[in-house]
């Protein structure tokens, strides 16, 4: 099941990494929001892509000798998500459509909490 679950993170997390890193226009605007945000769009697409995606494969592929890999995701994942969270605060957005940011936030921060509780309670999975 948690094998699994890598895979299912990764397939999800490709298509919203490919969204925001080849088509950061469409998504500017389902969001309405400002086209400033593209270039910022695409490095997070690209780190999603690079980081979540691939590492998660690599993890599904063989989970054994695996936790620093899922360290790094989680690390991530948290910055990714804390930084989500501090931009919503502070009304960083320039998105009017603002469920389109509160459902990313709500996801990141799921996510987040799994491979947390990952590290926590299931790490000689991944030894």
């Amino acid at each position: 099941m948690i094998k699994l679950s890598f895979l299912l993170l990764a397939v999800l997390s490709f298509f919203y990494g490919i969204v925001f890193f080849l088509t950061p226009e469409w998504f500017v605007s389902f969001s309405i929001a400002s086209n400033i945000n593209i270039a910022w769009l695409r490095s997070i697409g690209a780190s999603i892509l690079g980081i979540l995606v691939m590492g998660s494969m690599y993890i599904y592929l063989n989970p054994v000798g695996k936790l620093e890999i899922l360290r790094l995701i989680t690390i991530t994942s948290f910055l990714q998500t804390l930084a989500l969270i501090y931009s919503r605060l502070f009304d960083e957005f320039s998105a009017k459509n603002i469920m389109v940011i509160d459902l990313t936030i709500v996801v990141a921060l799921l996510v987040t909490i799994y491979l947390v509780l990952l590290n926590v309670y299931k790490k000689d999975f991944f030894i």
